[in-house]
């Protein structure tokens, strides 16, 4: 095994080696081939043998996990608004490498594949049917309920895995400039290097693999069937598996094209042209349908998700022995798991000149959005032509399944051709962008060193997407949708672990540094926190740049932490501002705070000639045009 030295040693950043990893690649590919051949040859037996495995963790740990997404989205919110929000991934002064809009929709295509168009329209009629907190079936109750748990399951739950895990990944890849993206690098911090980078490393990479693998397998199990039945609403085509393998095969010559062709020129592009054509779907239904009723449905769904939301995500059902929580909420939070480490490293590799705060409020805002307005719009409109009579969806969904069902709601939209044809296109866009995304993080991670300023070779990104596409292939032979939920949760349960210690290297990596992170790297400067600590090897280069701090002006660094108002100032003002009057930013509350505070440190000659100067309007030095970035930094 090839020897590296550990991170942050400064030998991390030597040439780029994109051949791949054979350590990495070849066990995942033997373990793919002896999941995929099998599927494909006696799906019946290999469903069973993975049910005998998934079912002892999903009945005695399914409560546990529960409790880790909660835990996951506190302290997401903790790490966005506390002062480590301000670390930057990348040098102080160093711009996002994609906009804001673009970021967003990268994120939000690469993780929620073709199926979040599946589960907004067929949740919540399963929901109805076997509803949620004891209310009876089809009752008024189960209506109220349906809308408001599909927009919890794909609310803060569904993100805050993908975030908190890319915080670390994103640390050692832009600040301390490891060439490794894997989850073994990124558990570094708590394993040690000889773990980290041993068996147990290697044995964490190929699981990442394997549960980003079978978590896209999956989503592309599920967005298949509904494309098949709109092409036989439409065309008149059978939904048979001979339709699904060309719907497999187009969408998989798609994300293999836009993954060959890189992250700016493929990935980001097909993800914003996603994005257009998934809201151009989303408004034509909301205009052509009830609007109005489809606006009062959300708005009661989203007061109730908001008003019950702890009573939501813990209720387990336990006295009557329900599978509610078992077939959705501990569904969709081990399906959140096993995308986490992968988004991780994704959003990592994206968010290069971001900041903590950015990645954490800017991802969550933007995704819930995006979850809520597709949700809001077909979600409310299944549950509407149900309750009106307008088509028995119900009956479809326990008679042909969920793509049959999808379909029927679908149809009964004005030019339903129009409507099925651009579902069908969006839905196998959708799908790309999860696999092209997927292909680049397994390209990544099996990559022997890689940069920031390097992406894999295209030939190893195509070879993932090849992969990717062979094992959907044999979960569409072995079938059903109970087949998808079960594979999903089975790579949950494998990536639990790697999430739990990627979220722990965050901790270790603040303790050690974080306060070199927040003055090199931000614009706050805690100067009392590292004042007796040695700058580690990586910030030597960034030190040297820092030139400038609060001390040029008349008060001292004690207030280096910035105080309340500069903070507002910095969140009403961009940071493309550039030039504004420094006596702008300091109101004369902050000129009291600063002479009580030397009056408290009894240093009475500075804190005279301090009041002197205010006293004679000698503001020179306050006057300069400076940037707002330059004004808070060090």
């Amino acid at each position: 095994m090839e020897e590296r030295p550990p991170i942050g040693s400064g030998t991390d950043t030597q040439t780029d080696d994109l051949r791949p990893d054979w350590s990495i690649l070849i066990p995942s590919f033997i373990v793919i081939l002896l999941i995929s051949l099998p599927a494909v040859m006696a799906p019946q037996a290999t469903e069973d043998f993975f049910k005998a495995i998934y079912n002892p963790l999903s009945a005695n740990f399914g409560t546990l996990y529960l409790w880790i997404t909660v835990g996951l989205i506190v302290l997401c919110f903790y790490f966005g608004l506390s002062r480590w929000g301000n670390i930057k991934f990348g040098e102080r002064e160093e711009k996002p490498e994609f906009g804001i809009l673009s970021w967003t929709a990268m994120i939000f295509c690469s993780a929620v594949g073709g199926a979040i168009m599946f589960w907004a329209i067929t949740e919540p009629l399963w929901d109805i049917l076997t509803p949620p907190q004891y209310v009876e079936s089809m009752s008024v109750g189960a209506y109220d309920w349906a809308l408001a748990y599909l927009l919890m399951h794909w609310g803060p739950n569904a993100w805050c895995t993908y975030l908190i895990t890319s915080l670390p990944i994103a640390y050692l890849f832009y600040i301390r400039k490891v060439p490794f993206l894997r989850i073994s690098m990124a558990t570094e911090p708590v394993l040690g290097a000889k773990h980290a980078r041993g068996v147990f490393g290697r044995c964490l990479d190929v699981f990442f693999i394997l549960g980003l693998m079978f978590c896209t397998a999956v989503t592309m199990c599920i967005s298949l069937p509904t494309v098949a039945y709109a092409l036989q609403n439409v065309f008149g085509v059978s939904p048979s598996l001979t339709t699904q393998i060309v719907v497999l095969l187009f969408s998989g010559l798609l994300a293999g094209y836009t993954v060959y062709k890189g992250l700016d020129r493929g990935i980001k592009w097909l993800s914003n042209f996603n994005i257009f054509l998934a809201l151009a779907l989303v408004c034509y239904c909301f205009l052509t349908g009830p609007t109005v009723q489809l606006f009062n449905i959300f708005t009661n769904a989203f007061g109730k998700w908001l008003g019950n939301y702890p009573n939501m995500v813990f209720w387990t059902d336990p006295w009557t022995g329900g599978s509610f929580p078992k077939d959705w909420t501990i569904f969709y939070a081990l399906f959140w798991a096993g995308f986490g480490p992968f988004m991780g490293l994704f959003i990592a590799r994206i968010s290069r000149g971001r900041t903590v705060r950015e990645i954490i409020l800017f991802g969550t805002a933007g995704t819930v959005a995006g979850a809520c307005l597709i949700h809001g719009v077909f979600g409310s409109y299944s549950l509407y032509v149900q309750r009106e009579g307008i088509l028995d969806a119900v009956s479809i969904l326990k008679e042909q399944g969920g793509a049959a069902a999808m379909i029927a709601v679908l149809s009964t939209l004005p030019f339903k051709n129009i409507v099925l044809i651009v579902y069908a296109l969006l839905s196998t866009i959708f799908l790309a962008t999860t696999v092209n995304a997927g292909s680049y993080v397994c390209a990544s991670t099996a990559s022997r060193r890689l940069g920031p300023n390097s992406e894999p070779n295209k030939w190893h990104r195509t070879m993932w997407c090849v992969a990717l596409c062979l094992l959907a292939l044999g979960l569409i032979c072995m079938g059903g949708l109970g087949v998808a939920k079960m594979f999903g949760n089975f790579s949950g349960a494998l990536m639990v672990l790697p999430v739990l210690l990627v979220t722990g290297s965050w901790f270790v990596i603040l303790k050690q540094e974080g306060g070199f992170a927040l003055k090199y790297c931000s614009k706050k400067t805690p100067e009392e926190e590292i004042a007796k600590q040695e700058a580690p090897a990586h910030f030597k280069a960034l030190k040297e740049q820092v030139s400038w701090n609060w001390s040029n002006l008349s008060a001292g660094s004690s207030y280096s932490k910035c105080s309340w108002e500069r903070m507002f100032g910095l969140w009403i003002l961009p940071s493309r501002v550039s030039g504004i009057w420094a006596l702008a930013w300091e109101p004369p509350s902050l000129w009291i705070r600063r002479a009580m505070e030397q009056v408290r440190k009894k240093r009475t000659m500075k804190t005279n000639l301090w009041l002197g100067n205010a006293c004679s309007c000698n503001w020179t030095p306050r006057l300069r045009r400076i940037s707002p970035a330059r004004l808070c930094s060090t």
